[in-house]
């Protein structure tokens, strides 16, 4: 499967809901400040984003690469990340 916002969307509000189902109070005895909890969020979110990435992300590598006679070849060949 490629790179899917439905998908993404969904792991995040998921995940922020573990948030949200928390009083202020409860969050900050937790973390122990709103500034540890803030960042705690956001690792929370980023966790989410690579996972998606690792399991979701599709290369599609140039198989060819460069191709020449009997000539040497420089340059890049392309993959896509989709």
């Amino acid at each position: 499967m490629a790179l899917n916002k439905d998908v993404l969307g969904a792991a995040l509000y998921s995940r922020r809901n573990s948030f949200n189902d928390k009083t202020l109070d409860e969050l900050i005895a937790e973390y122990g400040t709103l500034e540890n909890l803030r960042l705690a969020i956001c690792k929370a979110d980023a966790e989410e984003i690579i996972n998606h990435f690792k399991s979701a992300a599709l290369i599609t590598l140039n198989p060819a690469g460069l191709t020449a006679g009997a000539t040497a070849v420089t340059g890049t060949a392309v993959s896509i990340l989709t």
